[in-house]
């Protein structure tokens, strides 16, 4: 702030305020742009004290503000106090409900209250479809989401406007954690002609399954544009104007595998999940790859039979995890995951016979940009690896299951079945 103080001449004549400010802010900049926290925080310091000193206008300590992303002046002291009195338990509230933690309180609520109980579930029912409830319960989620959650789209200029993908979010994680913030903070997300997601570009309809149009929370933030994630789900989205749809190829065994106890190893379980692409093939669309780093590290998971649990969960529709964050508590471990945009893969490159080549390209692209941008958000020293149902179980309990006959491998070998014996002598007749 010196140096610049003493290049710029309108600073020594006068000391306006302004002009302080400003210098200060571009000075905040160049701090920023060399990702030198140190040099952001020594810098803002020494911007903020001169423009109070100097009684600079409120309007440019705000403009400071925003550059760093926080405001400085300009919420009242009141408002202040309630944010940090109510702000943490809407926090709660969101994890703890988007995690299916109503499963706790309704039995308990159904054995002591049971009327009750039931005349809120049946009022639940009523109004839950209804516009102005699903946009109020979106906005109270987004007041309790956390704001580190980011979306960013180096590969905007290689999606074509007149062209219509299948975008693949990656990783489940315990259900789409980071995804879930991004969206509960852009409360516009899913409606008609808002554009979608933040820096998506397009709107996008989320396929997960069937039944979350009536699951709380999520049906509140996905409004109508949620569904199955079968073939006939997911084509009718490109059938409309200006809505692609959106999985989660994992599915609920991939989340088993998220664990923040793990940091060396990034599971991904679509090994053997190529229905995705097999869609792709026939429909003639490429797909857009959607990376969320550091989302795995969100929970603690316990690491044993995650091979047995990822192939139940997937029979079960349900993710078998005992996740612990905060205090064993729903509340994340972290809150800085980043989604990153890939670049598309041409599916339509290939025939409709080279599945099993295009499979395999997919998850070669998905690796590759992986590994591009790991050391740039939080994961420099963790490789991604593909899984699937031929996971072995490698742990404690496991090997001990194991010895006993009571575990078994994940893969299953055909039994052939032993040929029936020839009766001894000339064959007899049927009559």
């Amino acid at each position: 702030l010196a140096q610049d103080q003493q290049a710029d001449p309108r600073a020594r004549q006068g000391g306006q305020p302004a002009v302080l400010c400003l210098i200060a802010a571009r000075s905040v900049c160049a701090a920023m742009a060399s990702s030198k926290e140190a040099a952001l925080a020594g810098t803002t310091t020494l911007a903020i004290a001169a423009a109070a000193r100097e009684k600079a206008p409120v309007q440019l300590l705000a403009i400071i503000g925003k550059l760093l992303g926080k405001k400085i002046v300009g919420i009242p002291p009141v408002r202040r106090l309630l944010d940090a009195l109510v702000r943490p338990a809407v926090y709660w509230f969101f994890h703890s409900w988007r995690l299916f933690g109503y499963f706790y309180i309704l039995p308990p609520l159904l054995v002591y209250k049971p009327r009750q109980t039931v005349m809120a579930l049946l009022m639940y029912g009523a109004v839950h479809r209804q516009q102005w409830w699903q946009k109020a319960i979106h906005k109270l989620c987004g007041y309790g989401a956390s704001r580190r959650h980011r979306v960013v789209n180096p590969s905007k200029h290689l999606i074509r406007d007149d062209k219509r993908y299948l975008w693949s979010l990656h990783p489940h994680s315990i259900l789409a954690d980071g995804w879930h913030s991004v969206i509960a903070r852009n409360s516009q997300s899913f409606e008609d002609g808002a554009g979608g997601p933040p820096e998506i570009g397009r709107s996008i309809a989320l396929c997960f399954a069937p039944v979350i149009h009536h699951v709380p929370i999520h049906q509140e933030m996905y409004r109508d544009k949620c569904g199955g994630a079968d073939k006939a789900s997911i084509v009718k989205w490109w059938k409309t104007s200006d809505t692609d749809p959106a999985l989660i190829p994992g599915g609920f065994s991939e989340s088993v595998f998220a664990n923040a106890a793990e940091k060396r190893f990034e599971y991904s379980y679509i090994k053997d999940r190529k229905g995705f692409v097999k869609i792709c093939l026939e429909e003639g669309k490429d797909i857009v790859p959607c990376y969320t780093f550091k989302s795995s590290w969100m929970y603690n998971n316990p690491g044993v039979l995650k091979g047995l649990r990822a192939r139940i969960s997937q029979q079960l529709h349900i993710g078998l995890v005992a996740f612990a964050g905060k205090f064993g508590t729903s509340m994340p471990l972290l809150n800085d995951t980043t989604t990153v945009v890939f670049p598309p893969f041409e599916v339509t490159r290939f025939q409709p016979d080279q599945l099993a080549e295009a499979h395999a390209a997919y998850m070669a692209h998905l690796k590759e940009h992986f590994d591009v941008y790991k050391a740039q958000y939080g994961m420099p020293d963790t490789e991604l690896i593909f899984v699937g149902d031929d996971f072995q179980d490698d742990d404690p309990l496991a090997n001990g299951l194991r010895k006993l006959g009571i575990l078994r491998d994940g893969t299953k070998k055909k039994r052939s079945r032993p040929a029936k014996a020839l009766p001894a002598g000339p064959p007899r007749s049927k009559l």
